[in-house]
């Protein structure tokens, strides 16, 4: 896992030689969420509570930025700033599962935690499908 992670950041890094800041901070801030999402599903596999709530932990600090109109505005690829509107919606829905997760996890409700684990991965999927054209 530790070489598939700096694998990434490498990949990253060298890609955001040529991007823009905002582009820049948009590449660490989904590769942070990847890593965030990626513990929570192996915590799932491994039974192991603490790897899922700082993966939820991870997913929420980087979600968090794109609580913000001008950021997202930033990132969003020329032709589909007009999509404004459903990306903050979607940091939204990440958010509310986020939360969702981290109650039904002190609940020790595994099985809703995870589907609000599935409901956070379907809004990153529903955003990613009409921002990238899918």
């Amino acid at each position: 896992m530790k070489k598939y992670t700096l694998l990434l950041t490498s990949l990253a890094l060298c890609s955001a030689l040529h991007a823009s800041e905002a582009e820049k901070v948009n590449a660490m801030v989904m590769l942070n969420m990847e890593n965030g999402l990626a513990n929570i599903q192996k915590g799932f596999l491994y039974n192991n509570l603490d790897l899922i709530k700082s993966g939820v932990d991870i997913v929420q600090k980087e979600n968090a930025t794109y609580h913000n109109r001008e950021v997202i505005k930033s990132i969003l690829p020329e032709n589909k700033k007009q999509m404004e509107n459903l990306a903050l919606i979607t940091s939204k829905r990440i958010e509310n599962a986020a939360d969702e997760m981290k109650s039904y996890l002190a609940l020790k409700q595994m099985k809703k935690a995870h589907n609000a684990f599935s409901d956070m991965v379907n809004a990153c999927t529903d955003c990613h499908t009409l921002v990238r054209g899918w």
